[in-house]
């Protein structure tokens, strides 16, 4: 693995510079196909849909290469290192003039659902939890990002039909749960260091899989303006369905896992950036506008949020209950449901499938002030 590590810092240096090169640079012209050279054998497959993506867009700028072979074709190695190369519409632009290209070298093995979890269908859904070896200044400088890959974080000219790979890094998670969630949690919520922390946050992300396999998945089918929307719909369903499945898990575990959940939606992803565009950031405030309206989540006199899990039970039920039934509507062709829904709790929803949605009391004002500063921070 050592000789892996070698050369994807070779080829990180150069998709680095590519990101820097001026405009009119094109495809073949660029310093990442090049660093390709001297892969190890065991990743050569992955190397070859790198290539086939650059030899396809030769003569255009860097800023228009499209990832459809690395998107479409990919297929994670569970026993081996991995490398993904490829220009991505998330995070993305982090400095004036980036062009996304991203590369990522990772292992990874299988995600496992837990036995406690009610079974659920897979759906031909491929998730791996990796951890990465060398990665991009661009993935790994954004205090928010780099945690996942998934196909639709790639551009593309045609999207796929299903989801060839998704990995998380379940470390990179943990840390951003650990640096910008935790010192926020008041000290009543001390159960939860009773876990190892890396646990539950592998154990709130399978929860939130776990939910986003229950029901009719409606996003798919719905035209490419809306997909956003229906998106965000499904983050919001994923969320709930996790939340009403493990307030009836008798692990010890569960509410905890619960916990941490909530407050990484509502505490760090609330406030990711550009947060009328980000799916997940749509689906986190709309999260926190609930907690907040049923006050079930409150701000000690020393600044720390406390979750109130067991007065959220009731509400949190109706919410998923409404939820559904926008899916449904979505599946049954019915695309403006979302846009209703949205609407009537207070969002703006332009036609551009942006959401607007400002949250004025003092703890999201506080939540948000946090979030800020972190990023600043870390920048």
């Amino acid at each position: 693995m050592n000789d892996l590590t070698t050369w994807a810092s070779t080829l990180v240096s150069a998709v680095d510079a590519d990101n820097l090169a001026r405009p009119e640079t094109s495809c073949r012209d660029a310093r990442t196909p090049r660093a390709l050279a001297g892969a190890p054998a065991d990743i050569l497959d992955h190397v070859a849909l790198v290539y086939e993506d650059f030899q396809r867009c030769s003569a255009l700028p860097l800023g228009r290469l499209r990832s459809d072979t690395v998107a479409h074709r990919l297929t994670v190695h569970e026993d081996g290192g991995n490398i993904l190369v490829a220009r991505m519409v998330v995070p993305g632009g982090p400095w004036p003039g980036h062009y996304g290209l991203e590369a990522v070298a990772f292992t990874a093995e299988r995600a496992v659902m837990p036995g406690a979890f009610p079974p659920c269908e897979d759906r031909g859904q491929v998730l791996t939890f990796g951890r990465i070896m060398a990665a991009s200044k661009a993935y790994t400088a954004r205090a928010s990002g780099g945690a996942v890959l998934f196909p639709e974080q790639l551009a593309v000219t045609e999207r796929p039909a299903r989801q060839s790979f998704g990995v998380v890094f379940l470390d990179r998670l943990t840390t951003l749960f650990r640096d910008r969630v935790l010192p926020l949690i008041d000290d009543r919520h001390e159960g939860m260091h009773a876990f190892p922390l890396r646990t539950l946050r592998q154990l709130a992300f399978l929860a939130h899989e776990w939910g986003h396999r229950q029901g009719p998945g409606a996003e798919p089918a719905v035209p490419a303006r809306s997909r956003r929307l229906a998106a965000v719909i499904a983050e919001l369903r994923a969320d709930l369905e996790a939340l009403a499945m493990l307030e009836t898990c008798s692990e010890t575990w569960a509410p905890w896992a619960a916990g941490v959940l909530i407050a990484d939606r509502i505490a760090r992803e609330a406030w990711l950036r550009r947060p009328q565009a980000q799916v997940d950031a749509i689906a986190a405030r709309h999260l926190l506008a609930l907690l907040l309206h049923h006050r079930a989540v409150t701000l000690t006199s020393d600044h720390r949020i406390v979750l109130h899990l067991g007065q959220a039970t009731s509400f949190l039920h109706q919410e998923l209950r409404t939820v559904r039934r926008v899916v449904e509507e979505l599946s049954a062709g019915e695309t403006k449901a979302v846009d209703r829904y949205l609407s009537k709790c207070g969002w703006a929803v332009t036609d551009r499938a942006t959401c607007y949605r400002e949250l004025e009391q003092p703890i999201a004002r506080y939540l948000g002030y946090q979030a800020s500063m972190k990023e600043t921070t870390s920048a």
